[in-house]
């Protein structure tokens, strides 16, 4: 299998870039890491804004775990929530299609969001994700995901939670098996057309 990471998207920034480059060495040779390959202590400070999803089906999407930052950046911890809960109703479906699209074709994928504060501050941030098997599985149905902030903002309270409804310029990654067919920047177009 050649190696994905020589072939990252320019624009990914240098954290991200490292969180692939984990997620790779977490696979010991194999299509993808297990579950208990994840020692999040091996992203360093990135662990702080990791968030783990586990994709039951395509309306229940718990998150496993949130890192601090997360919870920092959103105003309340996520964990025990689902992820399809963190987006407007009417691009509830398309967000599961996209999560699905990642363990069904494995895939990573990246994407950015522009949080705004009550300051009226904003802090551009990129998400990066990348799917796991559960231990002793063949088929994925987890994903950990991790935020990158892009500029050295100082932030007064949480994000509005309007500013991170939908991603901005999603792109899946090829990490070995190709990837999926869908447009994942159709909910946005959709929303710019309203």
């Amino acid at each position: 299998m050649e190696n994905f990471l020589t072939h990252l998207p320019g624009p990914l920034s240098v954290p991200s870039r490292r969180f692939f480059a984990v997620w790779n060495r977490w696979r010991h040779g194999r299509p993808l890491p297990e579950y208990r390959d994840a020692d999040l202590t091996d992203l360093g400070e990135l662990a702080h804004n990791c968030l783990m999803l586990e994709i039951r089906s395509r309306d229940n999407m718990p998150i496993l775990l949130a890192g601090p930052g997360v919870a920092e950046r959103i105003g309340f911890d996520p964990t025990g929530g689902d992820y399809l809960d963190l987006t407007t109703p009417e691009n509830r479906a398309m967000r599961a299609e996209l999560v699905l699209e990642q363990i069904l074709q494995p895939c990573g994928a990246m994407m950015y969001y522009w949080l705004r504060y009550p300051d009226e501050s904003i802090l551009p941030v990129e998400v990066v994700c990348a799917p796991f098997c559960r231990d002793g599985a063949a088929i994925p149905d987890l994903i950990l995901g991790c935020l990158t902030p892009l500029a050295h903002v100082t932030v007064d309270g949480v994000a509005d939670p309007d500013s991170y409804m939908i991603a901005d310029g999603m792109r899946f990654i090829d990490i070995g098996f190709g990837i999926p067919p869908a447009n994942p920047n159709v909910p946005r177009r959709l929303q710019h057309t309203h």
